[in-house]
Parts: structure tokens; sequence; C-alpha cells
């Protein structure tokens, strides 16, 4: 699996906060092939207690979620069932408090976790909780664009004002470039990018984007792209596996895609990506045959 060197202010993990955290793994151990291993620590302080109930998610060995107990010490004041993008920073307590400054609310304090990384988590101007991860220099790669792997991202917000409020929050605490497509009441998008490369979306209102969230029409929040190997296989396992499909099957500019929502109500995009070349064992841009034409 090629790994990929993680850069300032750029997604590196999905964590997913469950009411239901067996029912939840189970799921994705199914549908996208994770395998779980306990994070949870002897006890012996309280940064240790509050490690209980974290599960993380690995593909071939390497991070690409955090399973929180919704009941644990560690998820409290966090929404139930909902992703969480974590983003790479140089300075948690720093990037922190800049984030506060920017009109962000900060959920959690920066913490040590287990495995030596420092972590916060904040709601940003639009609602949606953010992770901001510093971790240890042997820790900052992450895999992605591959099944089973993060394929994309896209912010969700409620309206015009607060997909304004979002990039500029973004583009001053990260540095992100914003690039606008369309921005009306009815709905509006834009496409982060990083050194003139896509990585995200932030999406305005209902009436645009890749995407509709269907069936919960308040929603807001981040969601990640999550990539399938074979799209109508993925749609059909989710729901065998107690899945609910938001939005079936569909050919887009983005290539095949699926809403769906896990067992506990965790809604997630399902993308069709290849399998990366065998012999392909370097850094590979995953956006290459990203199509955004649609939004030009």
């Amino acid at each position: 699996m090629p790994a990929f060197a993680a850069e300032f202010g750029m997604p590196v993990r999905v964590d997913l906060v469950s009411s239901a955290p067996r029912k939840t793994e189970k799921f994705y151990r199914e549908l996208l092939n994770w395998n779980y291993t306990n994070a949870d620590p002897a006890y012996g302080t309280q940064a240790a207690a509050d490690m209980q109930g974290r599960r993380v998610a690995t593909l071939q060995g390497m991070p690409v979620s955090v399973l929180l107990d919704a009941n644990s010490a560690d998820s409290t004041d966090f929404v139930d069932n909902q992703w969480r993008v974590n983003f790479h920073v140089d300075n948690v307590a720093a990037v922190c408090e800049k984030a506060a400054s920017l009109g962000a609310e900060v959920l959690q304090e920066p913490i040590e976790l287990i495995d030596g990384s420092l972590m916060a988590v904040i709601a940003d101007p639009a609602g949606a909780l953010v992770g901001l991860l510093q971790q240890p220099g042997e820790q900052t790669f992450f895999a992605a664009g591959e099944p089973g792997a993060p394929v994309w991202f896209e912010l969700i917000t409620a309206n015009h004002d607060d997909f304004q409020k979002a990039m500029d929050f973004y583009h001053e605490l990260f540095g992100w470039g914003m690039t606008v497509h369309t921005a009306s009441e009815e709905g509006s998008y834009a496409v982060a990018t990083e050194g003139g490369a896509p990585f995200a979306g932030i999406v305005g209102g209902r009436g645009t984007g890749t995407t509709v969230v269907e069936g919960d029409a308040s929603f807001v929040g981040w969601l990640a792209y999550l990539g399938v190997e074979n799209i109508d296989t993925a749609v059909n396992n989710a729901e065998q596996y107690g899945g609910k499909v938001l939005v079936p099957a569909q050919m887009t500019e983005f290539g095949p895609l699926a809403t769906i929502q896990d067992p506990c109500g965790a809604t997630t995009i399902l993308c069709e990506v290849p399998l990366p070349p065998e012999e392909d064992q370097g850094e590979v841009d995953i956006f290459d045959n990203l199509d955004i034409s649609q939004f030009q």
C-alpha cells in the first residue's frame, strides 16, 4: 500500500463516535476490510483513563480511523454517530488557540494520546466537528486513494452564510486555497486546494455539490468519501450488513458514488476507485483522476 506523508492542514484520519461500537466495528470490518486493535492502555493517569473505548482501525497495517465509544470519557460533548475528520498540525496548542480566535469552539483541549500524538477537537464556525492531530514524526503518514481508504472529503454547511464562514475559517487556519465554483442562496460549492491540487469540497445549502444527503436535511459536518472496489457490490453489502442506502449508486463526475448510513446512523459516501498497481510502492497523486469540471 502506498503511504503518503502528512502536510500541515491536510486530512490524515477519519474518526467515528459510535453509540454501539461493537455493531459499528463489525459493519466496517465486513464492508471495508478494516482491522481493529484495542488502544486501551493500563490505567494510571487521566490521559490513560480517557483512552477507554478507543479502537484503531487499520487497512493493511496503516491507521485509517479511530472508533470511539459514545459512552466513554473521550467522546464527551461530541455528536454521536457522526464522522470527524482529523487534520495534521505541527503545534496543536497553537493551532487550537488560533482556531478559537477565528470563531471555532474548543470542545476538547489538547491531550496526549496513547501513541504519543497530541489531539484537540473543535467545532468550526459552521458547526462541523474537526480534529487537530499532531503526530510523532514516524507516524505522519496516512493511507488514501484506494479501496478501504478515504479518497475525498466534503464539508456540508447549512446555508450560504455558513459556507462563507467555513471558507474564511479554513483559509485563515490552514492556508488552503479556495476556488468558488457556485455561490448563491440556493446552493454554493468551493474546492479546497493545497499547492494547486484539490483535496476537499465545501458545500453551502443543498442545491449543489457532488452529493445530497437525502433523508437528513439538517446534516452539517464533514463527510469522508471511502473507496470501494465495486460500488454495486459495496451498496448491496452495506444493506446486508445492516446499513441504509440514502442515495443509490449513480455515475457522477467523480465516478460511481452512493451515500449510505451505517447501522448506527453515521453517514458516509462510497466511491468506486481502482486498486493501486501492485508494483507501485511509492507516493502517487491520489487526485490525478479527479474530474471537477462540473464545478467550472
